[in-house]
């Protein structure tokens, strides 16, 4: 067996000089190396960055969980449940009509994506009977924009009544206000003045008068063609307000939100009732018309500024007969109307005929004085016997007193001592003085006792 060789003692790398030297030397070029091109790096570093980046937002697989809070939920349907002859009558209103999503987006679109892209809604063509319902809220998903993992609440609950339609409405105008002064309107017209009205079965069914309010204080004061465009009121057969955006009211198919108000304004002029040619005739013998009075005396009259200024009289029709009448009386007589007015605040007058007795004075001559009211066995003499007496009255009783019907007198009972002066009195045989005046000259005497 040969023996081995010697073999010189091995020394490690770390041991040995020229390993050291070595790692040196490679360490002072790294950093000579990163010193002297840093710039050209840190582009590298960067540039690999984006790559990586790039890589992953253009993989589909690659999502992020988004959630969006308080997002509206859309209606469809709606008209196609109408042809179906249904309508959502409470349920869709804005504050119940929100959820929240929660949603897997794909990276690339993380930032980007928003709640409409997946189109939150609630489809009500999926309708098929009236009544409570529940709908689903339904979301779209793409490719684009990932998919909705969760929608909360998961569906909403919806009252569904019949939709119907009430034909051949007609509208009417509930007028408030004042026209302004010096100003007449014609009666209001309507446009359209009959309508339809649609909607839920349970309100239609309730309308009672559909209206308009027309406040006629808002009309500017000039003459001519007013319109006004007013809103649509609905109210029940108590009068009370039917209020709903579920009813709708159309003419000729065309949807209405308002009704067409137009009214015509007139110049007005206060124009007096003539007081000639009023009666004919004559009143009974013995009688005579006093007046005649017509109420009212003016009249309020509109129509054209120019005409207007051209007409100061009214007349009426035909004078009233008073022939043979013996008492006052009242009729009702039409008025011409003038053919340019387009408004007369009344079309007849009631006139007053005052009739009364034709008044006399008739004067009587040395009418008899006599003395009453004496004791017996009492004697007075009077420093007049006679007086002249005028009397006045009706023309049918004075002038048929006779003379010798007329007593003058004193009442001697009227004296406080034997002598005095009294006043002369009167009577007429078969007449009531009452209905007569009179005036006697002397109006006293002097009486005096002769016991």
């Amino acid at each position: 067996m040969n023996a081995e060789p010697n073999k010189s003692p091995q020394h490690t790398p770390n041991n040995s000089p020229s390993f050291r030297a070595a790692l040196k030397s490679l360490l002072q070029d790294i950093r000579r190396t990163i010193r002297h091109n840093w710039l050209w790096k840190l582009l590298a570093l960067f540039l690999a960055v984006c790559l990586w980046a790039g890589l992953i937002t253009q993989d589909p697989t690659l999502t992020r969980e988004r959630t969006f809070s308080d997002v509206a939920v859309n209606i469809s349907g709606a008209d196609s449940l109408r042809r179906n002859g249904m309508i959502v009558l409470n349920g869709l209103e804005a504050d119940t009509l929100t959820a929240k999503l929660r949603v897997d987006v794909p990276q690339r679109e993380y930032n980007t994506a928003t709640a409409s892209n997946y189109n939150p809604r609630v489809d009500l063509s999926r309708i098929t009977e009236t009544g409570t319902q529940t709908l689903k809220i339904l979301s779209t998903a793409t490719t684009t924009y990932g998919i909705v993992d969760s929608i909360s609440p998961e569906s909403i609950e919806v009252y569904v009544d019949n939709y119907v339609t009430n034909y051949r409405v007609p509208v009417s105008i509930n007028q408030v206000g004042n026209y302004p002064t010096g100003f007449y309107a014609s009666s209001p017209s309507l446009n359209p003045s009959i309508v339809a009205v649609s909607g839920p079965e349970s309100l239609v069914t309730q309308i009672a008068r559909i209206y308009v309010d027309f406040d006629v204080s808002l009309l500017d004061a000039a003459a001519g063609t007013t319109r006004s465009a007013l809103p649509i009121h609905f109210a029940d057969q108590s009068g009370n307000a039917i209020e709903s955006d579920l009813l709708e009211v159309t003419s000729s198919d065309v949807l209405l939100r308002t009704i067409i108000v137009e009214q015509q304004l007139y110049d007005t002029k206060t124009i007096s009732v003539a007081n000639l040619a009023l009666t004919q005739g004559a009143p009974a013998l013995g009688y005579e018309l006093k007046s005649v009075t017509a109420s009212p005396s003016t009249l309020l009259a509109a129509g054209d500024a120019s005409k207007l200024g051209l007409l100061d009289t009214l007349f009426i029709d035909s004078p009233i007969n008073i022939a043979d009448r013996t008492q006052s009386f009242s009729v009702e007589v039409k008025l011409r109307k003038p053919s340019d007015l387009v408004y007369l605040s009344s079309d007849s007058v009631t006139l007053y005929c005052e009739i009364t007795p034709v008044i006399v004075t008739r004067t009587f001559d040395k009418v008899k004085i006599r003395v009453r009211g004496t004791e017996q066995g009492q004697g007075f003499s009077l420093n007049e016997s006679t007086a002249s007496v005028a009397i006045t009255g009706p023309q049918l009783i004075v002038e048929d007193i006779d003379s010798s019907a007329i007593t003058g007198y004193v009442d001697a009972s009227m004296l406080t001592s034997n002598e005095g002066e009294l006043p002369i009195l009167l009577t007429i045989d078969d007449i009531d003085l009452s209905n007569l005046s009179y005036a006697v000259s002397p109006s006293n005497v002097f009486v005096s006792s002769t016991n």
